[in-house]
């Protein structure tokens, strides 16, 4: 069971213990229950929700203005990044520097 934490005004949490103790129930399993109705796959949204996208779609170009980059896809660069893997030595004078020693090598690392 997972604990959730929500903030309401004094009026509103006011308002909705009344409710709950009208019902003979807590605010805690009148929460739950909101929740499980909104979540269940037969209930239709409310008057008024929105649903929210799933993926973003950009406005297009307005008239005659050019189209600046190409929107990429998730995922599309999976695999065709490389990282260097071997940093096995820094360097001579790097770390010198980055210690701010005043040696010769520091002054030099980057040379």
């Amino acid at each position: 069971m997972k604990n959730v934490t929500i903030a309401l005004d004094e009026e509103t949490h006011r308002r909705a213990r009344i409710r709950a103790a009208e019902l003979g129930t807590s605010l805690s399993a009148l929460v739950k229950a909101y929740l499980e109705q909104l979540g269940s796959a037969d209930a239709a949204p409310a008057a008024g929700v929105r649903e929210m996208p799933t993926s973003f779609t950009p406005a297009p170009p307005a008239d005659g203005a050019p189209k600046l980059h190409k929107p990429r896809q998730p995922g599309a660069l999976k695999g065709k990044i490389w990282i260097a893997d071997d940093f096995d030595e820094w360097p001579e004078g790097f770390l010198d520097a980055f210690y701010g020693e005043d040696t010769e090598a520091a002054r030099n690392w980057y040379k």
